[in-house]
């Protein structure tokens, strides 16, 4: 008996964690992206960091911060970034997967665009990681 209430109360807790958590998503239907170059600032005790991106982002986050909720999570796929030498980037390689999480208190601003960056910019001005996957995707 004792063994059941024990399990009765650790299966609620799971239950409402994964309620409380704003990045866990229980519905099964894919969701719908958007192409975004975004901006943050990441805030902690000794700095404060700046990031530059492009990426794919859920048009529901975009909602989310139209309605000035920047409460919980949320997830940057498909990143690019401009690297040092002023070239397009892709932020997947062997080490990264493309993918980066952020806080959406930390967004300083968000720019809307209707293809993926790498079909956009001039293609001098791409990385060779970039100018891979255009060739790939013009393919």
């Amino acid at each position: 008996m004792i063994r059941k209430t024990i399990l009765l109360k650790l299966i609620a807790l799971v239950i409402l964690s994964f309620g409380s958590c704003d990045l866990v998503e229980l519905d099964s239907k894919p969701k719908e992206k958007q192409w975004v170059y975004i901006e943050l600032s990441t805030i902690s005790k000794t700095d404060t960091v700046d990031y530059f991106f492009y990426g794919q982002i859920n048009k529901s986050i975009i909602k989310k911060i139209d309605n000035n909720d920047s409460e919980g999570l949320f997830l940057l796929s498909k990143a690019r970034f401009v690297n040092d030498d002023d070239f397009l980037e892709l932020y997947k390689d062997e080490k990264y997967s493309g993918e980066l999480v952020f806080k959406l208190q930390d967004v300083e601003e968000i720019r809307l665009y209707n293809d993926d960056p790498v079909q956009l910019f001039d293609i001098n001005e791409l990385h060779e990681s970039a100018k891979k996957l255009r060739t790939k995707n013009e393919n």
